[in-house]
């Protein structure tokens, strides 16, 4: 055992405290667009709420593990090592900047007018729903450089795909009635 396993440890492991706490995120925010009343809302904005504190130690995780791991075996000037940290850092961006924001906005609305017109439009918004997921392929594209470490063009080439591929997957989200789960959650909520 040695310092770069233990690190190469802790930064797993913060991937991996990320990823669940994305993956419930996602699932409240698809049954929060879901929801047809605040008080079918209101639940899944607290369970978010509850866990965006994940993802700022998961980051400082990866990280204080990540900038140890390249000090010891890396250097800066290798693409995937500074790719992957674009990548995190638009991930940072666009989780707490836009999503939180837009967050925060949908559930002041809901608290102060009730499930408005205005209220479902946020639910759908398509900014905030490109957010989300490009975030999510974003994390797909980071592990995939971290992993395969391409050469530069590489690097570009798998964050811009990720970004596009993020913005397209949210244009379902965008739409009223666009993809609403179904299933055994929704009989349990109608």
């Amino acid at each position: 055992m040695n310092g770069y396993s233990i690190a190469l440890f802790v930064h797993l492991l913060s991937l991996l405290l990320a990823c669940v706490a994305a993956t419930l995120t996602t699932f409240a925010a698809l049954r929060l667009r879901a929801a047809g009343s605040v008080g079918e809302a209101m639940p899944w904005i607290a369970l978010t709420g509850r866990l965006v504190v994940v993802f700022p130690m998961a980051s400082l995780g990866l990280l204080a593990s990540g900038v140890y791991m390249t000090l010891e075996r890396w250097t800066w000037s290798v693409p995937w090592i500074d790719a992957a940290l674009a990548g995190l850092g638009l991930i940072m961006v666009l989780g707490a900047g836009v999503e939180g924001s837009r967050g925060r906005a949908l559930r002041s609305k809901l608290e102060s007018s009730g499930m408005t017109p205005a209220a479902r439009r946020l639910l759908r918004d398509p900014v905030a729903w490109s957010a989300k997921m490009t975030t999510l392929t974003l994390s797909a594209a980071v592990v995939f450089l971290m992993t395969v470490k391409p050469a530069a063009t590489g690097c570009a080439s798998a964050l811009l795909v990720a970004v596009l591929l993020g913005v397209v997957g949210a244009v379902p989200m965008w739409l009223p009635g666009g993809a609403r789960p179904s299933g055994p959650m929704e009989s349990a909520s109608s």
